[in-house]
């Protein structure tokens, strides 16, 4: 299996770093485990040939970022690509913020951005959005974990930032964060957010703005962390070494159940386990090897997705 994080580089597509590491692999099958937007940077894990297979696995996991939301303005696609399309006097303060951020912690539905790759009758949402047409989004289930306010400045700030036992944090001896072009001097919020799979940072700062009774978008955004990997393990494309995988185990958040070499030809050939496990499981089988996710329903696994050699 090859498992690689990299960290996207401001203004590339998902989609682009996908065809760069094609190239370098000489391969084309290469996914990935999440879509970052092109004004975007920070942890994408890539996945090639056989290891595809993990990416619906890897991409349900939870995900921590660093999100600039700028107040007084708003554009259509809700980040930094502009242009302005609104703006309000209204400037919010930091205790402003600070008493609003956790209503996120109990949301349980947020509709998507329009310019989004959510499907509504077989079209999707950014593709009509071009056009000037307007789709109907209905509100998807996100999960906050976490949103903690770090800063608030007159205007962005391209902060440096490093790793902590408590996430990422705003560190004058860390790596240097890169950001669009700012659209203007608006205040701008600094917020650590770990949410669940699915959620639209784009539609935070949307929300977050109106809560405040303003406008806001997104003017920069870090993805710190995919999982258990950080950026301090990710690699830059452009200067990917194939040889620097990712252990599939160590990249998996839930449990593994070890198989004896007898239990693992079963579960190659699609057969049930009697193991009373709940949940999503990783099955190892000799040398470690990953051999099949499956969910455990506390009685008996039911085998989800089995990796041959």
């Amino acid at each position: 299996m090859a498992l690689f994080a990299v960290n996207k580089p401001l203004g590339r597509t998902s989609h682009d770093v996908v065809d760069m590491a094609r190239k370098l692999l000489g391969t084309r099958r290469v996914g990935h485990t999440g879509t970052l937007d092109p004004l975007a940077t920070g942890v994408l894990i890539l996945a090639s040939d056989v290891s595809t297979k993990l990416v619906p696995f890897l991409s349900a996991e939870e995900k921590e970022y660093l999100a600039w939301v700028s107040f007084g303005a708003t554009t259509e696609t809700l980040d930094a690509e502009g242009p302005i399309v609104e703006e309000t006097p209204r400037r919010p303060t930091q205790r402003e913020i600070e008493a609003v951020l956790p209503a996120f912690l109990t949301m349980m539905e947020q509709t998507p951005p329009a310019y989004s790759a959510v499907k509504v009758g077989g079209v999707k949402a950014y593709e009509a959005a071009r056009k000037g047409q307007t789709l109907k989004l209905e509100a998807r289930p996100v999960k906050y974990h976490e949103v903690t306010l770090l800063a608030y400045d007159p205007a962005p700030i391209a902060y440096r930032i490093a790793h902590s036992a408590a996430g990422w944090q705003l560190s004058e001896r860390g790596r240097q964060v890169e950001l669009p072009r700012p659209l203007g001097d608006y205040p701008t919020a600094v917020i650590r957010l770990v949410v669940g799979p699915g959620t639209y940072v784009r539609s935070f700062a949307r929300d977050l703005g109106e809560q405040l009774g303003s406008k806001a978008f997104l003017s920069g955004l870090v993805r710190t962390r995919v999982g258990k990997i950080g950026l301090e393990q990710a690699q830059e494309i452009e200067h990917l070494d194939i040889r620097k995988t990712l252990d599939e185990l160590e990249a998996l958040s839930c449990p593994s159940v070890e198989l004896s070499h007898a239990e693992a030809k079963r579960v190659m050939e699609g057969v049930p386990l009697p193991i009373p496990a709940k949940g999503l499981v990783a099955l190892v089988g000799p040398k470690r090897r990953l051999v099949a996710m499956a969910e455990g329903d506390g009685f008996k696994l039911r085998i989800k997705r089995v990796f041959k050699e």
